[in-house]
C-alpha cells in the first residue's frame, strides 16, 4: 500500500495565513543551489548530474527522516518547526516553536542506538503555560544492554533505567530495573515485557498478528497489560488493496507513576487503496483512497476520509498532483495541489503543497512541504 508522509504540515487559518514555508524552502533551496550542475554537466545530462551531486551531499536515508517533522503557524498556538532533520550522518533534529507564553526549543541526536536530547518541549496539559524541560540519554538497541536517564519538570516523570533485551525466534524479551519520579511520588520498579508477531502471505491474502505482554512491579502495587493486534490484507488485483486491522489493549492493576500507566484501548481500521494506472497523455489518475478508524469503546468514528489523486508531468524534474478530498467526520471538503521535485538522489518526491479546505461554516489553508510516491 502506498503511503504519503507529510513532511511539514502547517495549518494556516483565514486570519493568520502565515507563510512558514518561506525560511524552510530557503534553506532547502540553498542546499540545492550549492550542488547546481555546471554548464558542461547540463550539456550532458543535467538531471543525472544534479541527482548524483545531491546524493553525495546528503546522508543515506535523509529524505525518510522528514516523516516525523511537524510545524505550527497559528496566531493562538504559535509558529515554528519541531524535529527538523539536519543533513548529518547521525539523525539530528532541531525544534523551535514560539508559543504565545513561552518558547519551545531543543535538539536531539540518534546515533549508535543511542538518543541524546535536550531542550524545553511542549506541554499538552490543559492550563499549563510553559514547556517541559527535557534532558535525556537513552541507549536502546533491539537486543543487548539497555540504559537510560531522563529528567523532566512541569509534572512529567523523570527516571533512571537499566535493562537487557534478547530474542528467541519471533519473540523479544525485555527486562528492566528503574527508579522513577513524578510529582510527589518516587519509587523503584521492575519492568518485564515480551513481544512478537508474524505475517503470512497466501496468494492474494496477507495475514498478520502481533502481541505485547508487559508488567510493571512496584513495592506496593503492580500493573499488567497486553496489546493484541491482527490484520488482513486482500489484493484481488494489482490495482486494489483492502486492509482491515484491529488493535486491543487490556490492563489490570494500577501504577503510582502516571507516565508508566496504560488504560483500556481499542481501534478498528479499514483502508482501501485503488491504483487504476489510468493515463491519458501527460495526465494520470494515481490513486483513490478510503480510510476509516473507529473506536468501539467510544462508539465513534475518528477518521473517515476519501481522496483521489491526479498527476501531470510538467517536466522530467517536476510533477504536479491535484487531490480532491472529503472528511466525513468534520464534514469538510478540500482540494490539495502538490508541486513535487523529482531527483534520483531522493527516494521520494519532495515539494510544497497548498490545500484549501472548506465546510459550511468556515474555511482555511493548509500549507505544507510534503513527500509523494514516485
Amino acid at each position: 500500500m502506498p503511503t504519503r508522509s507529510s513532511l511539514l504540515s502547517v495549518v494556516v487559518n483565514s486570519r493568520t495565513r502565515a507563510l512558514l514555508l518561506a525560511p524552510v524552502l530557503a534553506v532547502f533551496g540553498n542546499a540545492l543551489a550549492q550542488t547546481a550542475p555546471t554548464s558542461q554537466d547540463s550539456a550532458n545530462d543535467p538531471n543525472t548530474s544534479f541527482s548524483a551531486r545531491l546524493l553525495n551531499l546528503l546522508p543515506a536515508g535523509y529524505g525518510e527522516r522528514f516523516g516525523s517533522l511537524q510545524a505550527y503557524a497559528d496566531a493562538i498556538n504559535g509558529y515554528g518547526v519541531r524535529y527538523f532533520p539536519l543533513p548529518f550522518k547521525a539523525d539530528a533534529r532541531l525544534t523551535y516553536i514560539s508559543h504565545p507564553l513561552y518558547k519551545e526549543y531543543g535538539v536531539s541526536v540518534r546515533y549508535d542506538d543511542t538518543t541524546y536530547a535536550a531542550g524545553r518541549y511542549q506541554n499538552d496539559a490543559a492550563g499549563v503555560t510553559q514547556g517541559i524541560a527535557h534532558l535525556e540519554i537513552t541507549h536502546n538497541p533491539y537486543t543487548g544492554l539497555q540504559y537510560g536517564a531522563l529528567y523532566q519538570d512541569s509534572g512529567a516523570s523523570s527516571r533512571f533505567t537499566a535493562g537487557y533485551a534478547v530474542t528467541a525466534g519471533p519473540l523479544r524479551y525485555y527486562s528492566e530495573l528503574g527508579y522513577a519520579f513524578q510529582g510527589k511520588t518516587d519509587t523503584p520498579y521492575a519492568h518485564f515485557e515480551v513481544s512478537g508477531g508474524k505475517s503470512v502471505t497466501d496468494g492474494p491474502f496477507t495475514y498478520g498478528v502481533a502481541a505485547t505482554v508487559r508488567s510493571y512491579l512496584f513495592p506496593e502495587t503492580s500493573q499488567e497489560s497486553v496489546d493484541l493486534s491482527a490484520s488482513v490484507t486482500v489484493r484481488p488485483t494489482d490495482y486494489l488493496n483492502f486492509t482491515v486491522s484491529q488493535f486491543e489493549r487490556f490492563f489490570v492493576g494500577e501504577s503510582p507513576i502516571p507516565d508508566l500507566a496504560v488504560g483500556r484501548y481499542t481501534r478498528t481500521n479499514i483502508d482501501v487503496v485503488l491504483l487504476p494506472k489510468v493515463k491519458v497523455g501527460p495526465f494520470s489518475l494515481r490513486s483513490t483512497e478510503y480510510h476509516r478508524q473507529t473506536s468501539l469503546l467510544r462508539t465513534e468514528t475518528e477518521v473517515n476520509t476519501i481522496a483521489s489523486t491526479f498527476r501531470t508531468e510538467l517536466a522530467s524534474a517536476f510533477v504536479v498532483d491535484l487531490t480532491p478530498h472529503y472528511d466525513f467526520v468534520a464534514s469538510e471538503s478540500g482540494v490539495r495541489g502538490d508541486l513535487f521535485f523529482r531527483t534520483d538522489a531522493l527516494p521520494v518526491l519532495v515539494g510544497p503543497s497548498f490545500d484549501y479546505i472548506w465546510s459550511p461554516t468556515s474555511s482555511r489553508w493548509v500549507i505544507s512541504l510534503r513527500a509523494g510516491v514516485k
